[in-house]
């Protein structure tokens, strides 16, 4: 969204916020460069003016910070390392990061209040100590604790020490799932950990992730979102997710429109409720003869059937499969440029033959991303991300990302690091309304 001139000019006037750290020296600091390259800090940053200096010069898209406190925290040791010496762990924050997708009012006011809800619990049933709160510029929230209990930090091995704090932690993390709370399963147990820095600017939206108070936590969104800071350029923040419900608004409206114009006479409020579904196109826009694979899993399929739709799938290179629900029905999208004789042939293989039937006549295929709905009935349930798909993980492959559906994924709040493998075709999702009698 931002070019490297545009984020240098805004951390050359906007500086990071290192307040609430003991130590800035003690941590690990990263950023994201605009082509997607990696840089970790090659020396230690005092306070956020010699940090600063670094992000001014580089221009980063965005910037964190590492979750533990260490003696020397440049050139870190992997986990897995045996031959070099364990770094020694000083401290390490309890973080709780809470997103609900996609970027917009309606996702961040469930965050809000789940991560409000989170903090009176910790309250209530733990001994920990509040650091921060932060709005992460993005689709949520984190909650940063300090432990008052330091009985693990004087374990004399360095190695020992580390794996103690971890089984603490993941102890921790499993009793606030038990509780229900949706945090992310993936941060609070990992003493390697990187969260986005207070001060920083969100590349992908252009807001700034940015610390609040524990009473604006407890409040609605509406009463202080005007004051977060953001880029002069940054995405508004729309109302609703991209939904269904959206859609059809925007559908009606310009059909109520076309109708008054042409046949003046027509009396909308008389006409027979009709169906709508939004439907996407599995083509990747741009290519020839490439589609992407989306697909609704029937229910009544056995557990034996799905593995081996998995196993084809990484057998295949097609990988990952994403998986997002309406209620109880699953749907599978796995963004890859897969040609499409090949496609028709695994998917009619798969039990799916209407679907490759429909490539061999159209090159591609339509698919509903959305329940059916009478044109006066209830509003339906979003589509909401659910993970991966049965564990299927992104693994090397020679099969190229489809732009079409990694837009369409990221509109639906999904956004896939891509690095340096090949993308075909462009962003511009084939989307249409369908409307059935």
């Amino acid at each position: 969204m931002f070019d490297s001139e545009a984020l240098k000019a805004w951390y050359a006037s906007n500086p990071t916020d290192m307040e609430w750290l003991e130590k800035p020296s003690w941590h690990q600091f990263r950023w994201r460069l605009p082509n997607d390259r990696w840089v970790t800090a090659s020396r230690q940053m005092t306070n956020q003016h010699s940090l600063g200096k670094v992000l001014a010069k580089h221009g980063p898209r965005d910037v964190y910070i590492g979750t533990s406190s260490w003696l020397n925290p440049i050139n870190l040791p992997k986990l897995s390392d045996e031959e070099q010496a364990h770094p020694i762990l000083l401290d390490h924050l309890i973080v709780f990061d809470i997103d609900f997708r996609p970027f917009c009012y309606r996702r961040l006011e469930q965050a809000r209040t789940a991560t409000s809800n989170l903090l009176q619990w910790l309250d209530m049933h733990e001994e920990l100590n509040l650091c921060s709160i932060s709005f992460s510029g993005g689709k949520g929230f984190h909650l940063i604790l300090s432990e008052r209990d330091r009985a693990l930090f004087s374990i004399p091995d360095p190695k020992e020490r580390e794996e103690a704090v971890r089984a603490s932690r993941q102890a921790l993390l499993e009793r606030v799932l038990e509780a229900g709370f949706p945090v992310d399963p993936t941060v609070t147990a990992d003493t390697r950990r990187i969260i986005r820095l207070p001060g920083s600017l969100h590349g992908t939206t252009g807001w700034c992730c940015h610390r609040i108070t524990r009473e604006e936590l407890q409040q609605p969104l509406k009463r202080w979102k005007k004051k977060l800071p953001r880029h002069a350029s940054a995405m508004r923040m729309p109302y609703w997710p991209l939904s269904l419900p959206i859609m059809l608004g925007e559908w009606k409206k310009r059909r109520r429109l076309r109708n008054k114009s042409s046949s003046p006479q027509v009396d909308l409020a008389t006409e027979k409720p009709t169906i709508m579904s939004l439907q996407l196109s599995s083509q990747v826009v741009g290519t020839k003869e490439r589609s992407a694979a989306i697909l609704w899993i029937p229910k009544r399929w056995t557990e034996e059937h799905l593995e081996r739709i998995a196993e084809v799938f990484v057998e295949k290179q097609w990988t990952p499969a994403y998986d997002f629900s309406i209620e109880d029905e699953t749907l599978v999208v796995i963004p890859r440029a897969i040609p499409i004789h090949q496609l028709r042939k695994v998917l009619r293989t798969l039990g799916f033959p209407h679907l490759s039937s429909e490539i061999k006549r159209l090159g591609h295929y339509w698919i509903d991303v959305s329940p059916v709905k009478p044109s006066d009935g209830p509003l339906q349930p979003e589509l909401t991300y659910q993970g991966l798909w049965r564990e299927v993980r992104e693994i090397e492959s020679k099969v190229p990302w489809s732009a079409t559906h990694l837009e369409m994924l990221k509109r639906l709040g999904l956004e896939i690091e891509t690095t340096k493998q090949e993308v075909s075709g462009r962003a511009e999702p084939a989307l249409r309304m369908v409307v059935k009698e």
